[in-house]
């Protein structure tokens, strides 16, 4: 008989357990400092914490997801939140004519409620998800 590797699947939610989610990141019970919910590969958003605040980025890694870019940009212009550009470092997968892959944060610095209500706010309005809509948590 044949050994089979097990196969890791990311934990699943709903946009509604976000806070849950959120909380745990905020109570660092997370492998990271940060998390990450997915719908698809372009729709990925991170919640990232620092000093007890929190912040949404978006790094777009694949050249199909430069265009939100501009898309998140506008978002956070029309509901007044301000934005820093910047990189992890990364680089890009499908695209040569940036070295490192940009990343666009949501600088909002605020509790884990208001920053889950942004999130939602944000994949419902740009990606077109809904409450159905499951995400993978990342990492």
């Amino acid at each position: 008989m044949v050994d089979v590797p097990a196969v890791m699947y990311a934990e699943q939610i709903t946009i509604n357990e976000l806070p849950i989610v959120l909380e745990r990141l905020k109570n660092r019970q997370t492998e990271y400092d940060f998390v990450g919910i997915c719908s698809s590969p372009v729709a990925c958003i991170y919640f990232m914490q620092e000093n007890g605040k929190f912040y949404i980025d978006y790094e777009a890694i694949t050249k199909s997801q430069l265009p939100y870019l501009t898309k998140i940009k506008l978002f956070a212009s029309e509901h007044g939140y301000p934005t820093v550009e910047n990189t992890y470092g990364n680089t890009p997968i499908d695209y040569h004519d940036m070295t490192h892959a940009p990343v666009l944060s949501l600088r909002i610095d605020t509790d884990t409620d208001s920053i889950a209500k942004v999130g939602i706010q944000l994949m419902q309005t740009i990606f077109q998800d809904n409450d159905s809509t499951l995400y993978d948590i990342v990492p």
